[in-house]
């Protein structure tokens, strides 16, 4: 990047061809957006970067996956619309065009540092962690179907700590893998 704002959070994901894909946060524009960017040829060489967030609030801590069709999938946390929720986007066309922004989550507190991962069939599967129960725990919700629909919300860990920054990962076998951080 080369920005006169702060260009931070950046998040990196590869396709099958190597195509390599990253997303940011950049101050530039006076807030917080977001940022795409892609190379063909193993870095040498990058596209002109692709503002993904238009809003009146902050948009940050994005995280992008590739399924195996190639489309991109981005979410990240945003307070568009008054208080911080988890949005999501998709590009079906290698990061050319993207869809309108999806709101993943309903709550009246703060979802926060989303992560995604697919498996092999498509589904889409996104954590954060939210100070909804009055400290931080985890929470998920399932695209079975590519990112179309979504399923409602669960909340995974009920601890008397925070539970807070959350990564998930689906192994070969299609097995999913959550670790966090928790005090």
């Amino acid at each position: 990047t080369w920005t006169a704002g702060t260009s931070q959070n950046p998040a990196v994901a590869v396709d099958s061809s190597a195509g390599i894909h990253v997303v940011w946060q950049d101050d530039a524009p006076g807030d917080k957006e977001i940022y795409y960017k892609r190379s063909t040829d193993g870095g040498t060489t990058w596209t002109t970067s692709q503002r993904l967030t238009w809003t009146a609030g902050t948009s940050r801590n994005p995280a992008i996956a590739v399924d195996a069709s190639n489309n991109l999938h981005v979410v990240w946390d945003d307070d568009q619309s008054g208080g911080l929720e988890i949005y999501y986007m998709k590009s079906t066309d290698g990061g050319t065009s993207w869809s309108a922004s999806q709101r993943l989550s309903w709550t009246s507190i703060s979802p926060w540092y989303p992560a995604i991962a697919i498996d092999s069939f498509g589904s889409l599967y996104v954590v954060w962690h939210d100070w909804g129960p009055g400290n931080n725990e985890i929470y998920y919700i399932k695209s079975p179907d590519g990112g179309t629909t979504w399923t409602s919300t669960h909340r995974l860990t009920w601890t008397s700590g925070s539970s807070t920054f959350p990564a998930i990962y689906v192994d070969s076998l299609d097995g999913l893998h959550l670790v966090w951080q928790d005090d």
